[in-house]
């Protein structure tokens, strides 16, 4: 789940509190967790509190609004912004689309291309903030700004123009051709929409997944894995809190 952030940067959205994390295996965040997230140490440690960032299977796609330095994130959560963790047959790898505006360059490109070519297992979420895989894409590019939260643009909030299409697709296409399961799971949205999907013609699943707490529409992903697949589903927040309740 993302965008868990309100208007004061005292708390989170307030069904976010219900979720009993300790259900799943995993806690798999999108960015924006808090309104400054880093602002102070009274709202790191609350969010913290909820998250528990430094557990190896709490996984965290940074957002515009969880800016700070690589240096206080590691100190903060024990991993680097950009981030690998296998579990299950599965490689989960996380993004920095902050880092230079939506782009993947540099030692980040460099971090996801080895980590890509070394790849054992048969299924790959690469998890994100900005839904850059979004930009340039004939059937998603048209659709961004009735999907994300940020509008299309240049600036830290927005989508902006990227190397997605360019250079990072080409990677995910030549392991989809190896025969590995692909998901691409993007979080800046909740405002417009609480969910998005989109699997090309190659098979590789994008998706997008988001909160606010002025809608009563809010959606989560859910992924399941069994011995031999990876699914998924979205499903309302409010069915997930009344059958976390039920049982």
């Amino acid at each position: 789940m993302s965008h868990t952030s309100v208007k004061n940067n005292d708390s989170v959205f307030k069904k976010v509190y219900d979720i009993d994390l300790s259900k799943y295996d995993m806690t798999l965040l999108g960015g924006d967790i808090s309104l400054k997230t880093f602002e102070n140490d009274v709202i790191f440690n609350h969010v913290d509190s909820i998250f528990n960032f430094k557990k190896p299977t709490t996984l965290w796609s940074v957002g515009n609004h969880d800016r700070t330095s690589d240096s206080n994130f590691k100190e903060r959560t024990g991993k680097n912004k950009y981030h690998y963790y296998k579990r299950d047959d599965i490689s989960f790898i996380t993004l920095d689309t902050q880092d230079s505006l939506s782009n993947i360059i540099g030692d980040q490109k460099i971090f996801l291309r080895n980590t890509l070519d070394t790849l054992t297992s048969n299924n790959v979420i690469i998890m994100v903030h900005k839904l850059i895989f979004m930009d340039k894409h004939p059937v998603m590019d048209p659709l961004t700004n009735l999907v994300v939260n940020g509008q299309k643009g240049n600036c830290y909030y927005c989508h902006n123009p990227n190397n997605f299409q360019e250079e990072i697709y080409p990677m995910l296409l030549k392991l989809k051709k190896e025969g590995k399961n692909i998901l691409m799971i993007g979080g800046d949205l909740g405002y417009k929409t609480s969910s998005f999907e989109y699997i090309d013609k190659n098979g590789i699943i994008f998706l997008g997944n988001g909160l606010s707490f002025q809608n009563t529409n809010n959606e989560v992903l859910l992924l399941s894995k069994t011995k031999e697949n990876l699914s998924y589903n979205f499903t309302p927040l409010d069915s997930l809190l009344k059958r976390q309740h039920s049982q």
